[in-house]
Order: structure tokens, then sequence, then C-alpha cells
């Protein structure tokens, strides 16, 4: 049944009304959490109400007689200075540019602050907001607490990349010089000075740029550009036991353009920077779990032919775990049963009954080898051994892949979501034959991406960041996993501009017309009536601020 909700705030004043479809023996603790959910409530503490009396939460809807078109008041318990009270713990440690802030509140809370001020009723910007707060400053584009105690010294960056340059023998690559920083103040030097790392070093005094990419504190570099007859003996002593400098001396100005997203490798790796990528991969995929995590699929795809009487043609193993790119706490998996006798259209009258029938098959199944099992609208979700999270579909067997796009350009628009499984088998190869350092290059991604989302909506699929890994890759052939992560980063903080369009398995010219007209344009290399990146089904903004303003290690 649809009911109309009333949000509103502690103070009774609503700030907006919206539709909701719901069902009578829904308890009224899932409401709460769905209407939390899908307005993006960044306030734990909420009430939902019907006929002015608050409701349990451990009640139905039709224990308080919730009927088509009845009206129920969310009430979220907060106010202005709850809001407040959640920047000002940010704010602690030190003063944040309003990027950063908002940044790092979407981290923490999960939602923007805009949306924040929206859901209490506040129609303001965050810049506006903080103006009129009597707590927090906003002055030369960094936001700042009120504090009694002045003995607190602002936060320089300068300083702070003094230090480590000082800890580092004096000279360093200025891409491991911004991760260092990363790693210890949780935040990109861009996003604090406002502008690339490299132009804020060459403006300041304490620092000088040279060579490629190379950076050295003055004192360090000018000890060193000495002639050895001007040297003491102490001098040279002290010189000798620093990084020595690269033979290229002088100051040269990057002729990268900012909107070019290519990073430029550089001639020598900087082994240190790429160990703390390898370091982290080793962690996330090491050898003994991709090899249980693959075994277990192979024993859980034994167990379904065996518990059914499918006429099966083939099967084929997709996910993670089919296309080599799991990682620990992501060790998913899908596996599509071709099966022989079945139409090649009209999915919503087959698919529904037999899904129903391998779902009462395996449910009479002793032992506890999977559990979590359930059934949607076209997938069979299992867990495996608590290991592996399988998704298990079906398809029509084809006798190959253009049977495939003849059947699919048949069918209209709506019918062809129908037809993704039968791609697993291109897909699947797509990926997994990729180089091992484009590999490596998917799984950091894949552990970045799962540190924090917001939403569904602007959660990066597997798919695409796989398929961005591998474009970035086969543009700029990084050298190694720090500058591949480093290109990676770049063009998704450009990612509403990209139009990719493979040509591995068809031409432009089989492309679904629409699709070309849509944008960011990502398309799928083996499926040619498909946008990965299509508007409808993924909102890149939030993996654009976040790409921008990361250096990955946060």
């Amino acid at each position: 049944m649809k009911v109309q909700v009333n949000m509103m705030t502690s103070s009774n004043s609503a700030t907006s009304k919206f539709d909701l479809t719901l069902k009578a023996d829904d308890l009224v603790k899932d409401v709460k959490e769905k209407i939390a959910a899908s307005q993006l409530i960044a306030f734990p503490e909420q009430e939902l109400s019907f006929d002015g009396k608050i409701m349990d939460g451990s009640k139905t809807m039709s224990d308080y007689g919730v009927k088509e078109y009845d009206s129920l008041d969310f009430v979220i318990l907060t106010s202005e200075e709850n809001l407040l009270k959640q920047m000002s713990e940010l704010l602690k440690a030190r003063d944040l540019t309003a990027d950063e802030l908002g940044l790092l509140y979407c981290y923490k809370h999960g939602v923007s602050i805009n949306q924040a001020l929206k859901t209490i009723g506040i129609d303001m910007k965050l810049e506006e907001f903080v103006k009129n707060s009597k707590s927090l400053i906003f002055e030369k584009g960094r936001v700042s607490l009120v504090r009694d105690d002045t003995s607190l010294k602002p936060f320089s960056a300068a300083d702070e990349l003094e230090k480590l340059l000082k800890n580092e023998g004096s000279t360093m690559d200025i891409t491991a010089l911004c991760s260092k920083f990363v790693q210890k103040f949780n935040v990109s030097v861009a996003s604090i000075v406002g502008m690339r790392p490299v132009d804020f070093l060459e403006e300041e005094s304490n620092f000088v740029v040279h060579g490629k990419g190379m950076v050295s504190l003055k004192e360090a570099y000018d000890l060193i550009s000495k002639p050895n007859s001007m040297r003491t003996e102490g001098e040279r002593v002290r010189s000798r036991s620093r990084s020595p400098a690269p033979a290229a001396l002088g100051r040269q100005k990057r002729s990268v353009s900012p909107d070019d997203w290519r990073r430029k490798s550089p001639e020598r790796t900087d082994t240190k920077n790429d160990q703390m990528y390898q370091d982290l991969h080793n962690k996330i995929s090491g050898r003994a779990f991709n090899s249980r995590a693959a075994q277990t699929l192979t024993s859980a795809i034994d167990l379904i032919e065996k518990s059914s009487v499918l006429n099966i043609a083939s099967v084929m193993k997709g996910g993670s775990i089919g296309k080599g790119t799991a990682i620990t706490g992501c060790s998913d998996a899908e596996v599509v049963f071709f099966l022989k006798g079945l139409p090649t259209s009209s999915h919503g009258k087959w698919l529904p009954p037999l899904l129903k029938m391998v779902h009462s098959d395996l449910e009479k199944l002793p032992g506890k080898q999977i559990s979590d099992l359930s059934v949607s609208k076209d997938t069979l979700s299992m867990t495996v051994n608590n290991l592996v999270n399988l998704k298990v579909r079906f398809s029509p067997y084809f006798e190959s892949y253009a049977d495939v796009i003849s059947a699919l350009g048949a069918q209209g628009p709506g019918a062809r979501k129908a037809f993704e499984p039968a791609f697993v088998k291109e897909s699947s190869n797509f990926v997994s034959k990729q180089p091992g350092q484009v590999k490596i290059s998917i799984r950091l991604l894949k552990w970045w991406r799962d540190q924090t989302w917001s939403c569904d909506l602007t959660r990066p699929s597997d798919y695409l960041l796989e398929l961005m890994a591998i474009y970035s890759a086969q543009q700029t052939k990084p050298k190694d996993q720090s500058v591949a992560i480093a290109n990676l980063m770049s063009l998704l903080a450009r990612f509403d501009q990209i139009r990719i369009v493979w040509n591995n398995f068809y031409r432009k010219s089989d492309i679904w017309a629409p699709l070309l007209l849509q944008k960011p344009l990502l398309m799928d290399p083996v499926n040619p009536f498909v946008n990965v990146a299509d508007p409808q089904d993924f909102d890149p903004r939030e993996l654009m601020a976040l790409a921008s303003q990361t250096h990955f290690f946060w």
C-alpha cells in the first residue's frame, strides 16, 4: 500500500512530503530504516507517528490500523545545535577548508552537509550556514572553531611538508611526499592548499622543485649545488649523508595541462612509494585466500548441479572470484547455468518458477554449507561456507555470441536487462585475461571503494571499476602501481566527461543509437546495448568528489 510521509524536525516544522510504498505487516522499525535510507538522514534519533501517537518499533503497520493513502509523521529528533556539534567534532584537531569539511562529514555520517542542512529545514549552503553561526568562523576559505584557547597554532601545510622532508633525507619524489602527508593527516595536500602540490611547493621559499618531479629543502639543495672548492669538509660529509640530487638541476615547470588526466610516468620508479601499494595488495588478496575462494565456488557449483534436475548445457563463472579480482571481505561470485530448452524471450514467465524450484531443492540440503538463501526477481543469492557471496542466475543456451546479440536485438529496451547473464563468459574473460598488474589495480580500487559510500546509487559497481582500471592502463601504460592509481584517481575525478567505446567484440556502428547520446558513456565491451555508467543506475558525483580529494590512502 502507498502512504504519505511528512518529514519534520523536532520543532514540528515540516521539511518535505513524499510517498512511500509499504506492507501492512512491515514492522515500524523497518519502515523507519527505509525512510532514513531513502531520504539520506544523518541523524540517528527519529520517531514515527500516526494520528498523533508515537509508534512502537516492534509493532506492525496493521497494529496501528494504517491504510492506503494514510499519512505518517517522520520526526527527526535533532536541531541546528546537533549539526554544529557534529561539525565541531571534525574541526577539533585543526581548521579545514569548506570542501574538506564537507567531504569528511560525508565520510563520517554518510550524507553531505548540504543534505543534512536540508533535512533539518535550513535552506543554506555550508559557507552561509557557517558565517551565520556563533561557534564557527569562515575566513579565507577555511572553517575553524571559535576557541577560548588561543595557544593552538594554525595548521601549516608547508611546515608539515618540511618536517616530512627532513625525516626522509631532505629530497623526495613529490608523489611520495604527498602520500606520506595523506598517511599522516588523512587528507590530501591539494585539498588544504587549494592548488596542485607542485605549484604550492614552487611558491614556497623553503622548497626547490627540480628534476623530474623531485623536491628538496632549499637549504639542502643549495648545499648540494655549491662547487666543491667552496665547501667545508663538514659540508661535504653532510651532503654525502643526504639523498643525492638528480643530475638535472634547475627548476622546471610541468608541461602537463591540469585537464590532462594522464600522468607522465617518472623515468625511475620510487620503490618505497610503490611498496605501500604492494604491501596493501598482499594484505587484501593473498594466494591462499584466492585458492580457498575458488575451491569454495567450485564445490558450490557441484552441489547445485547434484541437487537439481536441470538440463544444463554449460556453466560459467563470473563475479570477482570468476574474474580473479576478489579481495578479502569482497569475495563475491556469479554463476550462470545455461539451460537447454528454455525460450530466448519472455523471461518473466519461465524464470520465477525456475528460481523457486531450485531454491526449494537447495533448502532441503543437509549441513551448513549454504546459508542466507534468498530469491529476488532474477537471482538466487546465498552465502557458501561463510566465505563466498554467490549469485546464481540462469540463461537459455546459445550456440554463439552472435546468436545472443541477434536475440537481444530483437527485444525491446525493457526486456534487455534479462539478457545480462548470457554475456557472463565474454565479460569475465575480458577482465580475467588482463595483465596481472592491471588486476592488482582493480583489487586496490575495490578496496578503496569499500571503505565508505553513502548509498547504492552513488556506489560504483565492480564492473565499472574494472573497466575504468583496464581503460586507464591501456591508455597510459603506468610503470608501477603508484602511477597507476594516480592515473585512475585523476580519470575518476573527471568521470562526467568520459566517452569510452571498445572495439573488442562489436563495432561502434553496432551500438544502440540512443546510448551514444548519454553522458558519461562507458560502454560494456561485450554488450552494445548497455552503458555501464547509465545515469539512471549510477550517480557519479560522489565518486568524482572523492577521487579528486583523495590520494588513495585515507
